[in-house]
């Protein structure tokens, strides 16, 4: 159904280094990522463009605009969100969406995990020392630091 096939990645964030080797061995698929494809005006993880749908929606138009832009038939995009976590609101979770659509076939499939594992946290900063304390304990500047 997929073998030989060409399947664009819609992403900004070297996300095909982990997602094209799994999709090219399971499914036989030649996977690209869309020259120039800004996903990122849907929202950025730093927040300076607010996601203005929710995280399924989001990566349903990043799949549509790589199709769109390549003329491809077959797309994949993830979309990730961090805060409070759903159900248990004392801890703070991530939560990481993968979408895949197949045009030809009318096919969206889609999964989601939720876990503990994130450095999102939120600190009222006073001094230099608790900037660079907090900037320790969010694994800065592997990890961005947006203004607020």
């Amino acid at each position: 159904m997929f073998k030989g096939r060409k399947l664009a990645i819609a992403t900004r964030h070297q996300k095909e280094c982990v997602i094209a080797p799994l999709l090219e061995q399971a499914l036989g698929v030649s996977c690209f990522v869309p020259f120039d494809l800004d996903t990122d005006q849907l929202g950025t993880f730093s927040g300076e463009v607010e996601r203005l749908e929710g995280p399924l929606n989001t990566a349903k138009r990043k799949c549509l605009m790589a199709m769109e832009q390549t003329g491809c038939d077959l797309a994949v995009a993830s979309e990730g969100s961090f805060g409070p976590h759903p159900t248990l609101f004392f801890g703070y979770a991530d939560e990481e969406l993968i979408l895949f659509m197949d045009k030809t076939h009318k096919l969206e499939i889609y999964s989601t995990e939720i876990n503990f594992k994130t450095n999102f946290n939120g600190k009222q900063i006073g001094n230099e020392q608790e900037l660079m304390d907090f900037a320790d304990r969010v694994n800065f500047p592997s990890h961005g630091l947006p203004a607020g």
